[in-house]
């Protein structure tokens, strides 16, 4: 089984792997749609947290903003150029302290993410896809320095994904379909949020513990339409510290990018990954 592959096997709700490198338990992890085979994912929690000089301390949150109900123009559509990587977040726009995950880092294409569970077949896979006009698609993940022993003091995992396509109408299109999806796995319960985007929703689950701990591993997921671009942000983090205020603040991020209130730079490439055949 191809890495990618793998990683989509093991993943949330939508779009986002979560491997073995989010802690030590790689079998925790909820099965998500999306990660790919081809080639190779607001401001801020409720409060920022003091960074130290420890292995366990936490990450600040990214930016410093307490404004977790913000809403940005909820009405606006545009119409957005590839490459989808953009839009994603970057490990810049997280601040000290995070460390960018490299192989859960990935170009995701057509042919490869027609392969991933999130559809019935390969064949059924790439007939959406065409419909929706699919463009591409870019993923990646952060992991706080100190790992899970960050994590039992309030850090948490990242993954992200934002994908594009030709126009608003697959996109919504696309959003429908990885909705429903999202809400059809097995614990998985909707979360009220202010929308994100377009139009958007949120997920949570909890499924396993941080590492070796007797900790609870939560996971929140949100996933938002703005135009013709789809994004999904994964949060895994200890139970007792873990709002979905933290995902929905990462995704504001990439749907800033996409209004053009940040800056949105085409990530330096890490690596090429492909996948050998049969994977």
């Amino acid at each position: 089984m191809s890495r990618a592959l793998a990683l989509a096997s093991c993943a949330i709700a939508t779009l986002l792997p979560f491997a073995a490198a989010c802690g030590d338990g790689a079998g925790d992890t909820p099965a998500a749609p999306g990660g790919s085979t081809a080639t190779v994912a607001g401001e801020a929690l409720h409060e920022r947290r003091p960074v130290g000089d420890g292995a366990g301390d936490t990450p600040a949150a990214p930016g410093g903003s307490t404004a977790t109900v913000e809403v940005t123009n909820p009405g606006v559509s545009p119409d957005l150029s590839p490459p989808a990587s953009k839009y994603v977040i970057r490990v810049e726009d997280l601040g000290t302290n995070w460390i960018t995950d490299i192989p859960a880092t990935v170009v995701v294409d057509a042919a490869g993410y027609a392969q991933t569970k999130v559809f019935p077949s390969q064949a059924e896979g790439e007939k959406l896809l065409a419909q929706w006009g699919y463009q591409g698609g870019y993923q990646t993940g952060y992991s706080p320095e100190g790992r899970d022993t960050a994590v039992l003091n309030g850090a948490y995992y990242i993954r992200t994904e934002c994908h594009l396509f030709a126009d608003e109408r697959g996109a919504k299109q696309a959003y429908d379909y990885f909705n429903r999806f999202a809400a059809a796995q097995p614990g998985m319960a909707p979360v009220t949020m202010t929308r994100v985007g377009n139009q958007s929703a949120a997920y949570v689950m909890t499924l396993g513990t941080i590492g070796k701990s007797s900790v609870s591993a939560i996971y929140h997921q949100v996933l938002f339409q703005r135009g013709n671009l789809v994004c999904v942000v994964l949060t895994k983090g200890a139970e007792p510290f873990m709002k979905v205020d933290a995902a929905r603040d990462l995704a504001l991020i990439s749907d800033k990018k996409a209004l053009g209130q940040l800056d949105a730079p085409e990530p330096t490439p890490t690596r090429n990954y492909t996948p050998a055949a049969g994977n």
